[in-house]
């Protein structure tokens, strides 16, 4: 019989006055190089150690993993980090293991052969691992969850952290589902203390993240929402010639420094990092679009100092330690106050002063309320529910707008907005607001006279579960939940989630079985998933907010023929109808991610976008030519000599110099296009059983049919090469 382990030692009880203060401090200097201990820090690491829950709430910067890395440094077992980001996740883990600090994570990203060693350890006798990362999908996995009652069983665990704990409350800014079900924790997990910390929580959310973690009797650490060392500014898109050329001028006059510019939009991180590149100015893009290596990349040559800007979505940098941020900027509006207070709290880290910069658009103020309010339209299971929503995401929308619009103190709006009530003295002018009131006002003025309705027209929106969860729309803009079907290791480890369930639906097949017993088996599987999913292959296969919409290619279109635009002004007349260029291109895309989703989709519009951005005059030439010859290139077969100018595109009528000797005549070309681009309709794909039943039908067939039908074919190929080539239709030049 196999000996049992033997459970490690509660160490809860550290003598009768607990764990003292030198003691604490001994470790934080040793480890983490700090002789005291910031803000709420100690009282939170004491509450733990004594057995108590507690719910702590800093501002970002204000040191929250030190609330949980001392206790694991302090007590025996494991500290169990629950954690959204796989990113933050092993960001903080390799710093941790740098400075000495036993330290995991488990993912869905991680090799079988990593996760067995880590497993291995923790139901050893005595781990070696203090502290272990996993997402709130891998908890919710039954497979997890018995891990964690039997290393409980054995007293290995000695605390639960729930890092960005705002993420359980439906009133958060970032709600997510899975930290919903982390409530069980506690009934799994009898006397295990748990630690909730968040940067962002306004009073409502504070105690709706209490209630649903089940804490008991918490202590409740609250520290100040001010960050006296960032400058807050508001810039105004509608009152600029060229909001990148602006964003391109205060990251130069602000020198060589660390910086991060948000945006919603994927597209807009790789047109705005081209353009910031051309101006000389060190950036690199960064969001879900990019594979996984790619992203890793850019993360550590920021981190490295190798590359100044990061031009990314709104999930990069949290838990990223980079203390040395010294510039923030908001290309788009946060779509609340605590996204926005979150992202731009990234800045200054190091107490040192730094800067946030938000671009306010009126167009981008309509969008979202066009979004938000429609999301509300589509029909759910609760209406009052839905539209409750509505109104809490309008409200928080509206606290953004005033921030914006208003012409008050910035730093006491945003204080106010999570419950905490100042006098405008506070800011002592480090707000743009305060420090130049005249001028604010002026702006305000000038904006204010500009008309709602904006003579661009209006603008193709793609809306995103982030902004209300009953939509159902195609969606460009990502949060932490957005492609995690697709990826895992994007964002979240919902890989994890399916590990338990992939096995049980998956049928069983004998390795004795014959191939008919074998075929019927995955023909069963094959309909099981199709009445499963509600899904037809044959109509693609992909789930509703991959597929790539008509919208969504309408958009690309103008994207191309924008960049081919601009490629036009920067090599001169370059041979190519704009328009017809642009859905060729596009077409090219299309074609190439059309069954895989829009993810690889956008991806490969804006690399083709950069290409026509950084490409030369012969280089879009020879790809114009090569693959789509004279249905994008609209070129006159001419005899000229070398010298000549080649005649280019359209409708245009270009005077051209021949020269001959000393000689120079004039000469009038004109060309014109008469291609036009065929709708290429792809033929159904057949499903497995379908393209077994066609395989059978085809075996069952004549032999005489089939030489008829060979003959038939060979016959109709003969005339066809036999046919004269038609000539094109261009008009000939006249010399």
């Amino acid at each position: 019989m196999k000996k049992p382990l033997v459970p490690v030692k509660d160490a809860s009880s550290h003598g009768k006055k607990g764990f003292e203060k030198e003691e604490l401090e001994k470790l934080l200097e040793k480890y983490f190089g700090y002789s005291e201990f910031r803000g709420k820090q100690l009282e939170a690491i004491r509450a733990v150690l004594s057995g108590r829950d507690c719910f702590c709430l800093m501002p970002t910067g204000g040191g929250k993993s030190m609330c949980y890395q001392i206790p694991a440094l302090a007590k025996p077992g494991i500290v169990l980090v629950i954690s959204p980001l796989i990113a933050l996740m092993e960001n903080q883990v390799s710093a941790l293991k740098a400075k000495g600090i036993r330290a995991e994570f488990l993912s869905s990203t991680q090799t079988a052969g990593i996760k067995d060693k880590i497993h291995e350890d923790i139901n050893s006798g005595k781990p070696s691992v203090k502290l272990l990362y996993v997402t709130p999908e891998l908890v919710a996995t039954s497979g997890f969850a018995g891990k964690l009652t039997k290393l409980h069983s054995r007293g290995l665990i000695s605390l639960v952290a729930i890092d960005e704990a705002h993420c359980v409350s439906t009133w958060g800014h970032d709600f997510r589902p899975s930290y919903r079900k982390l409530s069980s924790l506690r009934k799994q997990l009898p006397g295990v203390p748990m630690l909730a910390l968040t940067a962002t929580a306004v009073p409502k959310v504070q105690n709706d993240v209490i209630k649903s973690l089940c804490l008991h009797n918490p202590v409740l650490l609250k520290s100040s929402f001010n960050r006296p060392n960032i400058f807050y500014e508001v810039r105004y898109k509608d009152l600029l010639e060229d909001t990148y050329s602006d964003i391109a001028n205060l990251l130069k006059f602000s020198g060589d420094v660390c910086s991060i510019v948000y945006c919603l939009e994927r597209s807009t991180c790789d047109d705005l990092t081209s353009f910031l590149s051309k101006q000389g100015i060190s950036s690199a893009a960064y969001h879900a679009g990019l594979n996984s290596k790619m992203r890793t990349t850019v993360l550590e040559d920021w981190l490295s100092c190798k590359i100044q800007v990061v031009v990314a979505t709104v999930a990069f940098g949290m838990g990223i330690d980079r203390k040395d941020v010294r510039i923030v900027c908001h290309y788009n509006m946060p779509k609340s106050m605590e996204s926005f207070y979150q992202e731009s709290g990234r800045a200054g880290r190091d107490q040192m002063p730094s800067k946030s910069v938000l671009y306010y658009g009126k167009d981008d103020r309509r969008k979202m309320e066009y979004i938000i309010r429609n999301s509300g339209n589509k029909k759910t299971n609760s209406q009052i529910e839905s539209q409750g929503l509505v109104e809490k995401v309008l409200n928080d929308l509206n606290q953004i707008v005033e921030y914006c619009e208003g012409s008050g103190c910035r730093r006491k709006k945003i204080l106010e907005s999570f419950g905490e009530h100042v006098s405008t003295s506070l800011c002592q002018k480090t707000c743009d607001a305060c420090k130049h009131p005249n001028i604010v006002s002026t702006r305000l003025e000038e904006l204010q006279r500009i008309p709602n309705n904006s003579n661009k027209g209006p603008q193709p929106v793609f809306i995103t579960s982030s902004f209300a969860a009953t939509s159902g729309r195609d969606t460009e803009f990502w949060n932490r939940e957005d492609d995690s079907s697709f990826s895992g290791e994007e964002i979240s480890d919902s890989d994890d989630a399916r590990e338990v369930t992939s096995d049980a639906n998956m049928p069983k097949i004998s390795s004795k079985a014959g191939f008919d017993e074998k075929l019927k088996v995955l023909q069963r599987a094959e309909e099981a998933y199709f009445r499963d999913t509600g899904k037809n292959k044959q109509s693609g296969g992909l789930a509703e907010n991959k597929v790539i919409s008509e919208m969504l290619r309408d958009s690309c279109t103008k994207r191309l023929s924008t960049a081919l635009d601009e490629a036009k002004k920067r090599l001169g007349n370059l041979p190519f109808d704009l328009e017809q260029s642009a859905s060729i291109l596009e077409m090219e895309c299309f074609k190439k991610y059309e069954k895989v989703g829009k993810t690889f989709y956008n991806s490969q519009i804006a690399a083709t976008v950069r290409w026509l951005f950084s490409s030369t005059y012969q280089q879009i030439h020879d790809r114009l030519q090569a693959k789509f010859g004279k249905a994008a290139v609209h070129q006159e077969k001419v005899s000229i000599s070398a010298d000549t100018v080649p005649i280019l595109c359209g409708d245009t009528t270009e005077m051209l110099p021949e020269v001959t000797g000393n000689e120079t005549k004039q000469q009038t070309v004109r060309a014109e296009s008469s291609v036009q681009t065929e709708k290429i309709v792809l033929p159904p794909i057949p499903s497995f059983s379908q393209f077994v039943n066609q395989k059978g039908k085809e075996k069952t067939e004549s032999s005489s049919k089939l030489h008829n039908h060979r003959s038939a074919s060979t016959e109709k190929r003969v005339l066809e090469l036999g046919k004269e080539p038609k000539e094109t239709d261009h008009k000939k030049i006249k010399l």
